[in-house]
């Protein structure tokens, strides 16, 4: 923007050199932007809201919120000794979650708001962000119930708290609208292509995602209104789903060189010294599935680049199952080290056991050193810092074709989808040469469950078992959001009870996986909540419908049992 102090001082110095001075410019608004200067802070509002939310975060957030959180109640990793993983809470990281919720809902609200006297040129945009509205509120919906839901139609200072039923009422109506912005509009959804850095202004792929989003939310009330449940499938269906992996919707790291710019995991494990290793449930979910041999190298990729002494590595002693789901050896590798001689513990491939109280914690048997680590964090040698957020793959919503098919909640092939979904995981791990062999295989893994979809003998064996446990290996790792809403919704896959969890709320000696309320429901609200917002909070907690604690299931968790495995 063009000013007279501006103007007048470059003026004056060049007066010093030359008589004279052009000061046509002296008559330049100061107040008003120059057609030279992009002012859309709208634009530049939407593109950061897509780091608004888990998975993509910066890294102090994200490993309070989903590492050490949702990971540890998806069992998917185990990355530290804290008192979370007893499904006791963490006032601090409970409001991190919340905050980042409200304060990114917030900014798309002002992006919708400030455009809605443009739609005829903007509908793209404001599609895009009523989009990234709903997928950012339904991840804070599911995490704690009922929140609030600020209203995009005008400011509120305090938007009040919506039940979960009126919440998934918005979020459908939301992508109805969006569905239907993104075929109007006279611009592109940015003016730069580089602001989307999920589908790089591609309103066809925005439309994909929309629908996808619409599948996952409509399957998640299966237990709690199956009739709104069949209809948002038939309109996802109807609308086009994801329809193959370049439809997959990735957030890149901001990868600028600050602190918590690099792809979260790869700080947690490798930056901040702290490995994030493979849980029991994890391991006996792929071991012996698909009857494949044992196809990985004894290679622990952090001990080599950090030259730990040869000696104190794995080494091929390492004691490992026969057959192994193949995917599993490059999610995970061996320990970064082996203990002691004459240690009967450690130097083989075996998972934490989840939830192990503090005063099991310190001990050697237990040390994360000793166990398979997540084995995705390295690239050419090097750490992976900027490998991409999966937000939303196209095997997901082969599963999730594959359950709506499989329960009659729409006509179709269950075992085709099943089995698309199957090899597109396969392919994103980068072992398709197996997946033939795999889903034809009725090697059962230590839940009863083998690949082959019309192999339904034995307990833990059923269809919806195979398609929910392949479904949780293919959200692997970023996604252990949804791994643990089907937990919740299902009771699937198979996981182990945590061997300890708060003594207030829960029994301890009761070990069942067959029953749901063993697993933690909900996460608490922010008690800070209590005193700030008090009236509102209490709307709230008489919207949950039972006290705020993390026992009580959330609206659309009927506390249903589909688990039949015996061990």
């Amino acid at each position: 923007m063009k000013s007279i102090i501006k103007t007048g001082f470059v003026c004056f110095l060049f007066s010093l050199a030359v008589a004279g001075c052009d000061l046509t410019d002296i008559n330049v608004n100061p107040n008003q932007p120059t057609s030279d200067v992009d002012y859309n802070f709208d634009e530049a509002r939407l593109a950061g809201a897509f780091r608004g939310s888990v998975p993509v975060i910066d890294g102090d957030d994200e490993q309070r919120v989903k590492s050490l959180i949702i990971d540890f109640y998806a069992q998917v990793l185990d990355g530290g000794g804290y008192d979370t993983k007893n499904y006791l809470s963490n006032e601090d990281w409970n409001q991190r979650m919340f905050r980042r919720v409200q304060t990114t809902v917030s900014s798309l609200n002002i992006v919708i708001r400030n455009l809605a006297d443009k739609e005829d040129e903007y509908a793209k945009t404001i599609a895009v962000a009523k989009i990234w509205r709903v997928y950012i509120q339904s991840n804070g919906v599911d995490y704690f119930g009922p929140i609030p839901f600020a209203k995009y139609t005008e400011a509120e200072d305090n938007p009040p708290y919506k039940s979960v039923e009126e919440s998934y009422t918005e979020f459908f109506k939301e992508l109805d609208d969006a569905v239907v912005l993104l075929g109007k509009g006279t611009s592109d959804i940015f003016n730069s292509v580089a602001s989307d850095v999920v589908y790089q202004n591609d309103a066809a792929k925005w439309r994909k995602f929309a629908s996808s989003l619409r599948l996952r939310l409509a399957l998640r009330l299966s237990e709690a209104n199956e009739a709104k449940c069949r209809e948002e499938v038939a309109k996802a269906l109807a609308e086009g789903p994801m329809e193959s992996a370049d439809d997959n919707a990735y957030v890149p790291p901001r990868a600028d060189g600050g602190w918590g710019a690099d792809y979260n995991y790869t700080m947690f494990q490798i930056t901040w010294s702290g490995p994030l290793v493979m849980s029991s449930s994890f391991e006996k979910l792929v071991e012996g599935i698909g009857g494949i041999d044992w196809t990985g190298s004894i290679v622990n990729q952090r001990a080599v680049w950090s030259n730990k002494a040869v000696a104190e590595r794995v080494d091929a002693n390492y004691q490992h199952p026969a057959q192994i789901d193949p995917r599993a050896t490059i999610m995970f590798d061996p320990p970064y080290a082996k203990p002691a001689a004459g240690a009967t513990y450690g130097n083989a491939w075996k998972g934490l056991t989840p939830g192990l109280a503090s005063a099991e914690r310190g001990k050697d048997e237990y040390n994360r050193n000793y166990y398979p680590e997540l084995g995705i964090l390295f690239k050419n040698g090097a750490p992976y810092k900027s490998r991409p957020y999966d937000v939303f793959l196209y095997e997901e919503v082969c599963f999730l074709k594959a359950e709506a098919f499989l329960r009659g909640f729409a006509a179709g092939d269950a075992k085709t989808e099943y089995e698309k979904g199957v090899q597109a995981s396969f392919a994103t791990w980068g072992a398709t040469a197996h997946a033939a062999d795999y889903l034809a295989s009725t090697a059962k893994n230590r839940a009863g469950t083998s690949a082959a979809f019309d192999d339904t003998e034995g307990a833990g064996n059923t269809r919806l078992e195979k398609i929910i446990t392949q479904k949780y290996l293919g959200l692997f790792p970023d996604m252990s959001m949804e791994a643990w809403n089907d937990k919740r919704r299902l009771n699937l896959p198979r996981m182990d009870v945590p061997a300890s969890r708060n003594e207030l709320l829960y029994n301890n000696a009761d070990k069942d996986i067959l029953k749901s309320a063993n697993f933690i429901k909900r996460i608490q609200y922010p008690q800070n909540e209590t005193q700030v917002n008090k009236a509102e909070y209490d709307k709230g907690v008489q919207l949950l419908g039972g006290p705020d604690v993390v026992s009580t299931p959330l609206w659309w968790d009927k506390n249903a049992n589909y688990c039949t495995s015996i061990e």
